[in-house]
């Protein structure tokens, strides 16, 4: 189960990454479009310190845990948190984009 949801996250984040940056897939309001990118890329730094997380507990090296329980453990969190306030602030625009339609396409120019 959590082989799957790590490589779901990591197939589905780079497949955003690349749609919206390469390709231009995603038609939105160019803030959203930004603030999606950037929880993609905090969901992707999550997934790898997961992954490495595991990795230093089954591997059993004693150097690694303790440089993963001293740096691990603040770059979890703080792309935790940053998830988080781009999850609120992605709420925020898309109210104030319908709120305001007419302001908001002032934003971009």
């Amino acid at each position: 189960y959590t082989i799957f949801v790590i490589l779901s996250s990591f197939l589905g984040d780079t497949t955003i990454l690349v749609a919206s940056i390469k390709y231009n897939a995603l038609s939105l309001h160019k803030i959203v479009v930004a603030l999606i990118q950037h929880l993609a890329v905090c969901d992707l730094i999550t997934s790898c310190m997961y992954t490495i997380e595991l990795i230093v507990e089954v591997s059993g090296w004693e150097e690694l845990q303790e440089f993963y329980n001293r740096v691990g453990g603040h770059v979890f969190s703080f792309s935790l948190y940053t998830t988080f306030f781009l999850t609120a602030a992605l709420t925020t625009i898309k109210l104030v984009i319908i709120k305001y339609p007419f302001r908001a396409q002032l934003w971009t120019k």
